[in-house]
C-alpha cells in the first residue's frame, strides 16, 4: 500500500487494493477468454476494441458470455500486456494463459 502510494500519489485502503486487484483479474480473464486462441485479431484505437466481425464477436459471446461488455469497449493492448505480467500464471483460466 505504501509503495502504491509513493507510485501514484493516491492512497488507498488494503480492501479497495485487493476489490481493484479483484476486479481486474476478472475483466482479464474474460478478455483472454473471449479472444481465445485468436492472436491475429486487431485493434480499433477509435472503438476501443477488438477489430473483427459482428459474426466473430456473437460466436465467441456464446461461448464467453461474461465478456459481453467488451462488445463496445475492450482492453487496450498495452494495458494487456501489463495484466498479463500481473495474472498470468496465478490465475486458472483452463487455456494456455495460465500456464
Amino acid at each position: 500500500m505504501t509503495n502504491f502510494e509513493k507510485e501514484t500519489g493516491k492512497s488507498f485502503s488494503q480492501r479497495q487494493l485487493k476489490n481493484r486487484w479483484d476486479a481486474l483479474k476478472k475483466e482479464w480473464k474474460a478478455w483472454k477468454k473471449l479472444k481465445g486462441e485468436d492472436n491475429g485479431l486487431g485493434w480499433n484505437p477509435i472503438k476501443r476494441t477488438v477489430d473483427a466481425s459482428d459474426e466473430w464477436r456473437e460466436s465467441r459471446l456464446q461461448v464467453v458470455p461474461e465478456a459481453k461488455k467488451f462488445k463496445t469497449s475492450g482492453i487496450d493492448p498495452e494495458f494487456e500486456v501489463k495484466l498479463d505480467q500481473m495474472f498470468m500464471g496465478i490465475v486458472a483460466t483452463g487455456d494456455e494463459y495460465s500456464r
